[in-house]
């Protein structure tokens, strides 16, 4: 994969106005960007996704695995797959920084020839550890290109889909990805993600699945789980992401994830990833102009 020319236009991209807002300018998460090693604990993505590293090394821990992914490699990770991360900038550039590209059930369901499986192993780490060869390198060259120069939703979203096709023929991830988005803690989690600061009830969930509250409560029992605690890891992951585009404060975050006092989202974030949301902004503004989730 050619990291330098991924990380030149990713700069361009990013460096866009953001405006008022502070929103990443592309329609998805987008990038990460630091100068500091910083270490997350407990790091649960709402969504499926795929992280590519473009400079540094990425240390993932999961249980008692532990596996690097250093530049031009990617990681898959499942939704709601849990783990511990380290980011260790490069030492001759002194920057870590990766695309982060997450996958919801439609765009999986979209990338399936065929019906997906009821149920599928969770491999080692490893096993979803990928080499970025010039054809997904430039796939992703093409994706940034577009973003670059405006392309509509629609658009992004179909280079992302030929992009899990890709990975698809490399590793057989669709099943893996499939059913870990179908898990009704994973369709909560979609739902809440669109809007995180919004007082979402069980009620208000189960419309937006079809479903009645009574069947959700108990789908989620089944999974061992909770509504609760949904809300609280897809509103403190989402905190994670914002912060570490470096563009939005501590207060304003924890505004839009539901949380009406910074001091007591800062000590939840912290209880969780073992880092304060204001060490998260330094790592990241430290980074700029790269930015994202």
């Amino acid at each position: 994969m050619d990291s330098l020319t991924l990380c030149r236009k990713l700069k361009t991209l990013m460096s866009t106005d953001t405006g008022e807002t502070g929103c990443n300018p592309l329609p998805f998460p987008g990038t990460l960007s630091f100068t500091r090693t910083h270490r997350l604990h407990a790091v649960c993505p709402p969504q499926s996704a795929v992280v590519f590293v473009l400079e540094g090394t990425k240390t993932v821990t999961r249980g008692h695995e532990r596996i690097e992914v250093r530049s031009g490699q990617g990681l898959l990770f499942p939704a709601r797959m849990e783990t511990s991360i380290e980011n260790r900038p490069d030492s001759g550039s002194g920057r870590y920084s990766a695309l982060f590209l997450p996958y919801d059930e439609a765009m999986i369901a979209r990338a399936m020839t065929g019906p997906g499986p009821d149920a599928a192993p969770m491999p080692p780490l490893d096993g979803l550890r990928l080499d970025c060869d010039p054809v997904i390198g430039n796939a992703l060259i093409h994706l940034v290109e577009m973003a670059t120069e405006g392309g509509n939703d629609r658009v992004l979203d179909l280079c992302r889909e030929a992009l899990l096709l890709l990975i698809a023929d490399r590793i057989d991830c669709l099943p893996l990805l499939w059913t870990s988005a179908r898990t009704w803690s994973a369709r909560c989690g979609s739902v809440i993600g669109m809007n995180p600061g919004r007082d979402w009830t069980a009620r208000d969930i189960a419309e937006r699945l079809g479903t009645s509250e009574r069947t959700l409560r108990r789908r989620l029992s089944g999974e061992d789980c909770g509504l609760r605690r949904i809300l609280r890891e897809v509103r403190l992951n989402t905190g994670l992401g914002m912060l570490q585009s470096g563009r939005t404060s501590v207060g304003e975050v924890a505004y839009r994830c539901g949380y009406n006092s910074a001091s007591r989202f800062a000590g939840l974030f912290r209880e969780r990833f073992g880092i304060s949301p204001g060490e998260v902004l330094r790592c990241a503004a430290s980074g700029q102009p790269l930015a994202g989730s």
